[in-house]
């Protein structure tokens, strides 16, 4: 049902594993299937996946409100695989706000719908970057692809994926997801190549999956 759309799953750790494992494929390969005892039915499904889940189990997450131990928070975290981890492009880590800053007041309209409308063009622009280099969304683009738009990506960039690859120990997957997102934020910025500069915002997107520890150091 989320095919072409937005499918949002709020407090996903707490999915059961069955479930969470079954998204691996779609997230993929773009489509499901659904097998009975006479029928297989292949279906769309290029859908874009927005989970969210609290910093620990009990929610609390700052100091003196957490009551999880080690031993709670490492279970929470390990609801979430590695492959599945591997699936997602980006992850934002979020502080607790303080009161102040929630109930400040909200921009004037006029500047929301100019700030909309500037965003909105910005990434048009990149999409039909996109389009026009390779026929298809950066997301869209399989390794082999990939391999053949290596020579956007300067020596420098190369060298600081390979360094941070090496050291992370992330897989192939995570390699290509980086790459796709380097490759988005060149174009949202209308560069000719990815620099260094593009690599790192990429990896810096990410980082929140590559240190599960810091969910615990939100705070």
């Amino acid at each position: 049902m989320a095919h072409c759309g937005v499918l949002f799953m709020d407090e996903i750790a707490e999915f059961a594993p069955k479930v969470l494992d079954n998204m691996r494929q779609p997230l993929e390969d773009r489509y499901i299937t659904v097998s009975r005892a006479r029928v297989h039915v292949r279906l769309p499904a290029d859908f874009l996946l927005v989970a969210a889940m609290n910093p620990c189990p009990c929610g609390g997450g700052a100091p003196g409100a957490c009551q999880c131990n080690d031993a709670h928070l490492q279970r929470y975290v390990r609801r979430l695989s590695g492959p599945l981890l591997d699936r997602f492009d980006l992850a934002l880590l979020l502080s607790r706000q303080s009161p102040s800053a929630i109930t400040r007041p909200a921009p004037a309209d006029s500047d929301a719908a100019g700030l909309y409308k500037a965003t909105r063009l910005r990434i048009q622009r990149a999409r039909q970057r996109a389009e026009d280099r390779q026929g298809c969304a950066n997301a869209h683009l399989t390794p082999e692809q990939l391999l053949a738009q290596a020579g956007l990506f300067s020596e420098q960039a190369r060298y600081l994926l390979r360094q941070f690859m090496n050291a992370s120990g992330n897989s192939l997957r995570v390699h290509d997801r980086l790459l796709r997102v380097a490759l988005t934020v060149a174009d949202l910025e209308e560069a000719a190549t990815v620099e260094p500069a593009h690599m790192a915002k990429a990896i810096e997107m990410r980082r929140g999956l590559d240190r599960p520890d810091a969910i615990k150091a939100l705070a």
